[in-house]
């Protein structure tokens, strides 16, 4: 496979937390975009915090043997797993406040690396994001009751009218956004 350096990746998107004063950072332009549930947490309790969540979301995997054929089954219900001691122990020696919000800031960034809640298309990005935030029938009313809507980053990517929707139906099917019910 050719390498490829993309010097420029980032520059593409804008990333936004889910709260209506970031509307006026986005544009009004047609695009793709995604919601992601942050990884958000308190800066003074960031063990105890990560800890947590890795308790609430990790998943157990199992092999399965049934029928004399065996299966490959994920346990959602399985065991929590925690922090290793390692990384516990590192988490534990950020101590400086200013460390501690770096390392806030760039868990922030990285929620990109995980799967997004939902994918959408939009004639004006502004616009749609403002609706998921203010509707009835918008994201955060159907689904975001459990979390506070600045838990949420919205990470758009401007394009083109003309292909916007067969990009969102390619990564729908590519990303499988649990939130989506549209599957392609």
């Amino acid at each position: 496979m050719e390498e490829t350096v993309h010097d420029n990746f980032f520059r593409n998107f804008i990333v936004v937390t889910a709260t209506i004063s970031a509307a006026y950072k986005l544009p009004e332009t047609s695009g793709i975009y995604a919601f992601y549930h942050a990884f958000d947490f308190l800066e003074d309790n960031l063990s105890d915090d990560i800890d947590t969540r890795i308790k609430s979301t990790v998943f157990k995997t199992k092999f399965l043997e049934e029928d004399n054929k065996s299966k490959f089954i994920i346990d959602t219900c399985g065991e929590s797993v925690c922090l290793s001691q390692r990384m516990s122990q590192f988490l534990k020696t950020v101590s400086q406040p200013k460390e501690r919000r770096m390392l806030k800031n760039l868990l922030i960034s990285c929620s990109i690396f995980q799967r997004p809640d939902y994918i959408g298309t939009a004639t004006n990005l502004r616009n749609r994001y403002v609706q998921h935030l203010e509707r009835d029938d918008g994201f955060f009313s159907k689904y975001a009751d459990l979390k506070a809507n600045d838990e949420f980053l919205f990470v758009c990517l401007p394009c083109p009218k003309n292909i916007s929707r067969e990009l969102e139906s390619l990564l729908i099917q590519l990303c499988q956004p649990k939130f989506n019910t549209q599957r392609s």
